[in-house]
């Protein structure tokens, strides 16, 4: 039972990813003691952080650089208990780009969880193809696709 109630938060969560509702998600982290990374070096969305502000600005620069991001969930897998849970989302995106271009990359969300709150949680994904698609922007001349990492 407890892992079904932890698939539907984790399900929701990405439905308000997708609904561009990421104050939803940020609350889903845990104050103290967390941790966020994502795959890849040296693009914007890249590198680890470790303060709840870092998450928030990392997650207002998703909303500025992929405005219409979509999750498709095609796998979750979820064990533990209550007080390390450790979920696992396979996804596929699509987003497109200023210009009406579309893109899609696939991967893997890692998430542990303690008590009901994210505490690491990890993206996994093709990142050259990512950065295809902010060299994409780049020539959009959106100039935050070739800013540096978020990092705390």
């Amino acid at each position: 039972m407890y892992h079904a109630i932890v698939k539907r938060n984790l399900i929701n969560s990405f439905a308000a990813l997708n609904n561009g509702d990421y104050d939803f998600v940020t609350k889903q982290f845990n104050k103290d003691g967390v941790s966020h990374w994502f795959s890849g070096e040296n693009h914007p969305l890249s590198g680890l952080r470790r303060t709840h502000s870092s998450i928030l600005l990392w997650y207002e620069r998703l909303a500025r650089l992929m405005p219409d991001l979509n999750f498709q969930i095609e796998k979750v897998a979820v064990s533990g208990f209550p007080w390390h849970t450790v979920a696992m989302l396979e996804w596929t995106d699509t987003l497109t780009d200023r210009r009406g271009n579309a893109y899609s990359n696939r991967g893997v969300h890692v998430i542990t969880i303690s008590w009901g709150k994210v505490m690491p949680l990890e993206v996994f994904c093709d990142t050259e193809y990512l950065k295809g698609y902010f060299k994409a922007l780049q020539e959009q001349n959106v100039e935050e696709a070739s800013a540096p990492p978020i990092e705390s």
